[in-house]
């Protein structure tokens, strides 16, 4: 997976690392400051097997989903500001901890490990004994200090194993009741996988400050769509958070240096909306952008390119592994002329996070996030091979596969792992390459001579029309 200093990867370093070899370095800090690569994503095969325990599919949002509507005025107004009325609290605006809850400046602008204390009151009556348990475990964790690089790999693989076999207690303070400033458990991890250990409201707000960017209008057309059925997401999570965060990622994608080993370009695309709603719901809004911009330039940066490239390369090898894992079904869904582009486009695109319900989708990106993005691929045909029966039997499976079941998050992870050992290892290389790995593309896709929007002969409109 890119590493801080470049997204390029080769075939035969993904490969060592997926027999267990070492994974991407990372600088020697408490835990928290570290990223996860998609090569130390790649050793999933080997290493998670031994470990295993347990809204209707939308398509995503375009213009032509509902009336094109005149994007609002621009609203300044910060992630300083409560979601809720409040006055700005009185914090400097400088560099700031990435975990909320310190009120003293940090001088190095380096994230404390120091998070706010939980109040005996707002504690949910639902955290059990065993809950508070599996949260100090993670707290042990997350506090221990590496002195060399074997120490914090070590530690990090310690977390993603208790990540996958115990999975995250309930937030003791749902997410509506959490105040702007506080971050949650399953927050403070996913800034750890993904190497967050330094933000600065400082920049953030001078971000904001320049006003709508070129793309604002196309995002508000979409923000206001994003998991609308969703209340808890909603009592949590602002429009004009969402549209702040996402303008101020262009705004910083604008002011990146162009890479001399990658031609990457970076801005608003479709799905970004869905893509970012998980991180506003379990962080705070400077934790999010800092986390939602790593994830998107470090994890997956060929999804969000303007052609798309990774979402159709994974639309493919989503067709291939089908095929490997369950040839009866593809063949059948191949009869009606059915291919991943047709049905599992939103689900590709925005990593699952189309399906509902959300408490589900975030058990899900707690795997994914551990091991690598690239196994929603897999996930998404875990969820197809748990309503087989159905989609064999029936004559217009289209009518089953327009709306997914509901994300069964623990019963898809372990479908998922029994599926990793099933897939040649040269097809496992390239799934694992291919969100980030240019030339994955290239070989994918120059199988058919070029990403089509329309496969098999039927196009996504065509398809649901018949149905």
């Amino acid at each position: 997976m890119p590493s801080h200093a470049s997204n390029k990867h080769t075939a035969a370093s993904t490969k060592t690392n997926r027999r267990g070899g070492t994974e991407a370095d990372h600088n020697t800090v408490p835990l928290g400051p570290t990223r996860t690569s998609a090569a130390a994503a790649a050793t999933a095969k080997s290493k998670l097997l031994p470990s295993a325990a347990d809204r209707t599919a939308a398509v995503p949002p375009t213009p032509l989903d509902s009336p094109r509507r005149k994007a609002p005025a621009w609203n300044s107004s910060t992630s300083l500001i409560s979601k809720r009325g409040g006055k700005p609290p009185n914090r400097p605006v400088t560099t700031q901890a990435a975990t909320p809850g310190l009120t003293t400046k940090l001088p190095s602008g380096r994230a404390s490990a120091v998070h706010s204390p939980i109040s005996t009151a707002a504690t949910s009556a639902t955290f059990s004994k065993s809950s508070a348990n599996l949260a100090q475990k993670y707290e042990s964790v997350l506090g221990a200090r590496s002195a060399t690089d074997g120490e914090l790999r070590d530690t990090l693989r310690t977390l993603r194993k208790i990540v996958l076999s115990e999975g995250l207690p309930p937030d003791p303070v749902p997410a509506p009741h959490r105040g702007p400033f506080d971050c949650s458990l399953r927050g403070r991890i996913w800034k750890v996988l993904l190497g967050i250990y330094r933000v600065s409201s400082t920049e953030y707000l001078s971000l904001i400050e320049r006003g709508p960017c070129s793309v604002y209008e196309k995002i508000k057309n979409d923000t206001f769509r994003t998991l609308a059925t969703d209340k808890k997401f909603l009592a949590t999570v602002d429009e004009n958070m969402l549209s702040r965060v996402l303008n101020a990622f262009v705004w910083k994608m604008d002011d990146a240096p162009p890479s001399r080993l990658l031609n990457l370009t970076y801005s608003y695309v479709q799905g970004m909306n869905v893509m970012a709603a998980p991180f506003l719901y379990v962080m705070p809004e400077l934790d999010a952008f800092y986390t939602f911009t790593a994830f998107v330039q470090h994890s997956c940066p060929l999804y969000v390119q303007p052609a798309l490239e990774g979402v159709h390369c994974g639309l493919k090898l989503l067709d291939k592994c089908l095929q490997v894992c369950d040839p009866i079904l593809f063949r059948h869904l191949k009869s009606k002329q059915l291919t991943a582009t047709v049905y599992a486009f939103p689900s590709v695109m925005t990593f699952s996070a189309c399906t509902p319900p959300l408490d589900a989708l975030l058990c899900l990106w707690d795997f994914l996030l551990c091991y690598g993005l690239h196994l929603n691929i897999l996930c998404i045909i875990s969820q197809l091979l748990l309503i087989r029966a159905d989609l064999l039997k029936s004559t217009s499976p289209m009518k089953l596969l327009r709306t997914f079941p509901e994300l069964d998050a623990r019963q898809v992870i372990h479908q998922t792992l029994a599926l990793i050992p099933r897939l040649p290892e040269d097809l496992y290389d390239v799934l694992v390459r291919h969100p980030f790995d240019a030339g994955v593309y290239d070989v994918i896709m120059g199988e058919d001579g070029e990403a089509e929007t329309m496969m098999g002969g039927v196009t996504m409109a065509e398809a649901y029309a018949r149905e």
